[in-house]
């Protein structure tokens, strides 16, 4: 493994700049930009749009939130849920409404 990271959101798109064989994905990670050769994801996930003005185009994506990504040293990607442990029944308040 080369990277194991939390995100809060996770953005799959494909690499416009890559030759179509190598290096074919960009996954922005709350922001921050990585390049892979593959995505897995086991998580559940909606697409997006984001506004790049730059070059004053839309780009869409396949999105996750709160994510769990491990990136190998192949550069292959695998997009989790974070999951947040249950808490016992005992420690639940009632609130009177």
């Amino acid at each position: 493994m080369i990277m194991i990271k939390e995100v809060a959101l996770a953005q799959i798109r494909f690499n416009t700049e890559s030759d179509g064989h190598n290096l074919c994905w960009r996954l922005m990670l709350d922001g921050e930009e990585t390049i892979v050769e593959s995505v897995n994801i086991q998580a559940p996930v909606f697409t997006s749009r984001d506004w790049i003005e730059p070059i004053n185009k839309f780009k869409h994506h396949i999105s996750v939130k709160n994510c769990c990504v491990q990136i190998d040293t192949a550069l292959n990607a695998l997009i989790t849920p974070v999951y947040i442990p249950e808490m016992p029944h005992s420690s639940l308040q009632r609130v009177a409404l």
